[in-house]
């Protein structure tokens, strides 16, 4: 997993891709085995217990009878998430603002257009709240108008999978544009409306 690198210049976390694209191979693996498993069960059940065969009937299948679909599942499953993994961007928190940085190039959103930062409730997602009129051109679906979605810290389900780069974080924020941090999760599902606090 990549560190992440914090100077005088600014907070830098790099895009973790190696960690989260072994993340989606351990699932899509788990999956195929699932599938091969329920696959056994159906042939024993239908073919064993309602029609009478042997046990033999089982083996007729063979290897690639059992994992022909599980194989060809995952290698369909696994081409949109090597796609979708290329795609996790790196972190940078600076003077300038809060970037996201990506192969094809660099999004920063200014200190002077950002209201607050904050997370969600899980702490698995770095929010944006944006001052009116910032980004006029850019519609921005989640949470309503004022918010962006700019970075996903990891694993929303189980937090101990998650890197701990929540405080550091916090505290390039903090030195950069004091004030400007909001411990209060945003309420994504509410659009943000309960807690959200006032524009500073």
């Amino acid at each position: 997993m990549s560190t992440p690198s914090s100077s005088t210049e600014g907070l830098l976390l790099p895009a973790e891709r190696a960690r989260r694209g072994g993340f989606y191979l351990g699932l899509v693996l788990a999956a195929m085995l699932c599938l091969v498993l329920f696959e056994g069960l159906i042939l024993f059940v239908v073919g064993v217990l309602i029609t009478g065969e042997d046990m033999g009937f089982m083996g007729e299948a063979g290897v690639a009878g059992y994992v022909g679909l599980p194989v060809l599942g995952g290698v369909v499953t696994l081409l949109p998430l090597i796609a979708l993994v290329s795609r996790y961007p790196a972190l940078r928190i600076d003077p300038a603002g809060i970037s996201k940085v990506q192969r094809g190039g660099t999004e920063t959103m200014r200190w002077a257009d950002i209201d607050q930062v904050r997370f969600n409730s899980r702490q698995s997602l770095l929010l944006l709240v944006l001052k009116e009129g910032a980004l006029p051109e850019k519609p921005i679906a989640v949470g309503g108008p004022r918010v962006v979605v700019l970075y996903s810290l990891g694993n929303s389900l189980w937090r101990r999978r998650r890197p701990a780069h929540h405080d550091l974080i916090v505290d390039a924020v903090e030195r950069f544009a004091p004030g400007k941090y909001t411990a209060l999760p945003w309420n994504l599902g509410a659009g943000g409306t309960k807690g959200a606090g006032a524009s500073a």
